[in-house]
């Protein structure tokens, strides 16, 4: 047991020769730009949300909204 030769046989080498590797991408600069963008765009979808809001409760306060008849 002490002696016994338990690793794995290694596959035919053959089969990476049709291996051909990517050719690695610049992500670095995209991701960066698209965090930006994320975040620009949540402000200003936020920003509208809120002028909305305050459009909204200007317009109940003073009473220029009228629910039914």
């Amino acid at each position: 047991m002490k002696n016994d030769d338990l690793r794995a046989d290694r596959d035919d080498l053959d089969d990476l020769d049709h291996f051909t590797p990517r050719v690695p991408t610049k992500r670095g600069n995209n991701l960066v730009m698209q965090v930006a963008a994320g975040v620009f765009l949540g402000g200003l979808a936020l920003w509208l949300v809120q002028l909305g809001a305050t459009a909204l409760y200007a317009k109940l306060m003073l009473a220029t909204i009228t629910f039914g008849g």
